[in-house]
């Protein structure tokens, strides 16, 4: 199956940042220019209106998939009902519910990428068995094994994509030796650091460095600060949205019950529920915003340096698990009920 979306909801800003001045006081801030700011003959600089955010139409997405489906209706005491999908969602745009500020104001495709739903494979599986013990048995030993049943409910799915970001301030100061700085100084000169600016946008999209693995996979450390870095100024970072995804989710629940007859058309029902009965640890998506750690310091980098695990700080880390509800993704949990039916 397949299915088109065209002209999808999209944020983005206009009054951007056009151009930077130096400072006189070279230890002050340079004082930043936007489209409808007004430059007097004197160098001073009018600003009547912030940056404007505003919404637009001009987003498009493709999802493609295929889909099975194996079910089993009640034969034999057996009914399974499963369900396979292996499928993807690419486009610029989640749509009104997921869209983020562009990450380019001058060009929407730079935000072709995976949706934030992009799950590639999924697989659900839910069964139950009638136990065929005591069939036709009566009295005490009779009613204490007939009428149970065993049921399954099995989830499992590849990850989600995995937002990665990087704190960019709107300028930048560079030396005479062609080093970058987040503030001013003496001989340094200031200049734009994200084309367009967007102080309230002002976390970006880093740059990947070439040949490095970006997982780690190393206990809880998923991904690999070294893989990325702070991209040029007056550049925009080349990862692509959603390129990469996050851990896995398995979860296996068994269900037990027993039906014990009181008449012919009433009985108690015993049940015992076991959520994720294995235990398995399904962690959501890692820490995936780098710090802003441009500079010279001994935990700073420069421009196409690959971050190291000290200017990175918990990037990368999965710091908890999915859910902390009833069902999904917590640890083992058992539930029991007690129903009587007339």
């Amino acid at each position: 199956m397949g299915s088109q979306g065209r002209n999808l909801f999209l944020r983005s800003w206009s009054n951007r940042i056009v151009s930077v001045l130096t400072n006189s006081d070279p230890t002050k801030n340079a004082v930043v220019v936007r489209e409808f700011d007004i430059v007097q003959p004197d160098g001073k600089v009018l600003k009547p209106y912030a940056e404007v955010d505003y919404k637009t139409s001009g987003g498009q997405d493709s999802y493609n998939a295929m889909q099975l489906a194996l079910t089993r209706r009640f034969a034999s005491g057996l009914t399974l009902n499963s369900q396979y999908t292996w499928g993807k969602s690419y486009g610029n745009t989640s749509g009104s519910n997921d869209a983020l500020t562009s990450g380019n104001p001058f060009d929407f495709n730079y935000d072709r990428g995976y949706n934030a739903f992009d799950i590639r494979q999924s697989f659900n599986l839910s069964a139950i068995y009638a136990l065929p013990i005591a069939k036709g048995s009566s009295g005490i030993a009779g009613a204490l094994l007939r009428d149970w049943q065993v049921g399954t409910i099995i989830n499992a799915r590849t990850g989600l994509p995995i937002d990665l970001r990087v704190q960019r301030n709107d300028v930048v100061y560079q030396d005479a030796a062609g080093l970058y700085y987040n503030s001013p100084g003496i001989g340094r000169t200031a200049m734009i650091n994200t084309p367009g600016g967007g102080a309230s946008r002002n976390v970006r999209r880093p740059s990947l460095v070439p040949g490095v693995n970006p997982y780690l996979d190393n206990d809880r450390q998923f991904l690999n600060p070294a893989a990325f870095t702070i991209p040029e100024p007056g550049t925009f970072g080349n990862v692509m949205r959603g390129f990469l995804h996050g851990p896995g989710f398995q979860q296996c629940d068994i269900i037990l019950d027993k039906k014990f007859r009181v008449r012919e058309s009433s009985f108690v029902e015993f049940r015992t529920e076991f959520f994720n009965i294995f235990n398995h640890a399904n962690f959501a998506n890692p820490v995936a915003t780098l710090p802003n750690a441009l500079g010279t310091g001994p935990n700073q980098i420069q421009p196409g340096q690959p971050y190291t695990s000290a200017a990175a700080g918990t990037f990368g880390v999965m710091n908890q698990t999915v859910e902390r509800t009833v069902g999904l993704g917590t640890s083992r949990q058992i539930q029991f009920a007690l129903r009587f039916s007339f």
